[in-house]
């Protein structure tokens, strides 16, 4: 029988159609914060990002199996866990790996400070909107789109010793403006 012919067919589709939308918003939404998570356990930046694709696509695989009445990010945080597991297992093969006891006490400290990294990173985001214009996007340049340091010199027609004081500078900065925000709640 034919799905469109069928009288739950339909419904059905449209609730899948729904499902999948709802899913693809909440990879979309999470995605930083799970990208985090796995860059934490994976140290090596394209490994992370592997990772993290891999990890949407298992999640979306799953999507049937998700319950909306629970938080996404603990349910993904699951799936994430395992692609890493299986990251470390292909590093392993070519003999870059942490011992499994580290890894592991990793994972669980990172799950216990989930909320407090949260804080902070709540923090670093409304420090950064109160940088001065250039400081602000020298931030952005250098560790949001990770321009290297002489590319950065080059562009901005300074020293690099300038420019890590700057750098320097700005960092103290939003670390001050964070532990203010944070002793403020």
């Amino acid at each position: 029988m034919d799905v469109a012919t069928s009288s739950a067919g339909p419904a059905r589709v449209e609730g899948d159609n729904a499902r999948a939308e709802l899913l693809v918003r909440l990879l979309i939404r999470h995605q930083q914060d799970l990208f985090r998570y796995i860059f934490s356990l994976l140290p090596n930046q394209e490994d992370a990002r592997d990772a993290l694709q891999e990890t949407s696509v298992a999640i979306f695989r799953k999507s049937a199996d998700y319950d909306t009445a629970k938080p996404f990010l603990a349910w993904a945080y699951g799936f994430a866990y395992l692609e890493v597991l299986k990251a470390r297992e292909r590093a392993c093969r070519n003999g870059r790996h942490l011992r499994e006891d580290l890894f592991e006490l990793l994972a669980r400290d990172r799950e216990k400070h989930q909320s407090e990294l949260h804080s902070r990173l709540q923090a670093l985001e409304s420090c950064l909107l109160d940088l001065p214009a250039d400081d602000r996007e020298l931030i952005h340049q250098r560790y949001t789109i990770d321009c290297p340091i002489d590319e950065l010199v080059e562009r901005l027609g300074t020293s690099r010793r300038t420019l890590f004081r700057n750098l320097d500078r700005i960092r103290r900065a939003l670390f001050e403006c964070i532990s203010r925000r944070l002793a403020a709640t």
